[in-house]
């Protein structure tokens, strides 16, 4: 019995590559506090502002990055969010002053990771899936787990064995070399790129919906009054 395989898996792990990567890279902010100390003569409260700056552009920019999905498609996004963040992480080797830091870490480096971020794979595998929907997004979602998990303890034993400006680059030649082509290579924003359905094909109500779309009131405002949201 032939077994038929769904591109649609391929897309899901593209995005847990992507995700292990860019997610991965955020979180190893921890194993560069010290080596940023010392070489910048900042105290723990400066180093520790850097990462609560992160998280406040990281959480603003989430609209954003939907509304700009909606425009361009989650494959442009997702590309130019892991470009971001490997220039942004290679550049910090070659940084003099802690507020540049604040620039390429707090600013760019957040920014692209949050276009690398859960919104980009739920609108994904929603557009590929129509079943599987929980399994598809477990399994992207876990690369956050799994970009912790080997990205942190990496980025403590590389700055052991080298130096911490060499671990930044390397973190984003990651990047660059590894995960970006397989995104541009791979990811694809619909089924109907390939010439396929998606898993669980359309049901009756999204094959019929192009005929009283134009009654439905799809204004962010009206959005918000609808009871469902």
């Amino acid at each position: 019995m032939k077994i038929k395989f769904h591109y649609a898996w391929i897309i899901v792990f593209v995005i847990f590559l992507s995700l292990l990567g860019v997610q991965g890279v955020r979180l190893s902010f921890g194993a560069f506090v010290e080596p940023w100390e010392k070489d910048f003569s900042m105290g723990r409260g400066t180093v520790s502002l850097i990462s609560t700056q992160s998280f406040i552009i990281y959480g603003l920019s989430q609209p954003i990055i939907g509304r700009l999905v909606d425009k361009f498609g989650a494959r442009l996004i997702l590309s130019v969010s892991t470009f971001l963040v490997a220039i942004s992480i290679m550049l910090t080797a070659v940084v003099y002053h802690p507020w540049q830091l604040f620039i390429l870490y707090g600013v760019f480096l957040s920014l692209g990771v949050g276009g690398a971020s859960n919104v980009v794979a739920t609108v994904v595998v929603t557009n590929w899936f129509n079943e599987k929907r929980g399994l598809a997004l477990g399994l992207v979602e876990a690369g956050f787990g799994v970009g912790q998990m080997l990205l942190v303890p990496g980025s403590l034993l590389l700055i052991q064995w080298i130096d911490w400006k060499w671990t930044v680059v390397i973190l984003g030649l990651f990047l660059m070399i590894i995960v970006l082509p397989v995104i541009l290579l791979f990811l694809k924003d619909h089924p109907s790129e390939k010439g396929m359905e998606l898993v669980g094909g359309y049901s009756k109500e999204e094959k019929n919906i192009g005929r009283y779309s134009s009654n439905l009131d799809m204004t962010m405002w009206g959005i918000f009054r609808k009871r469902q949201f």
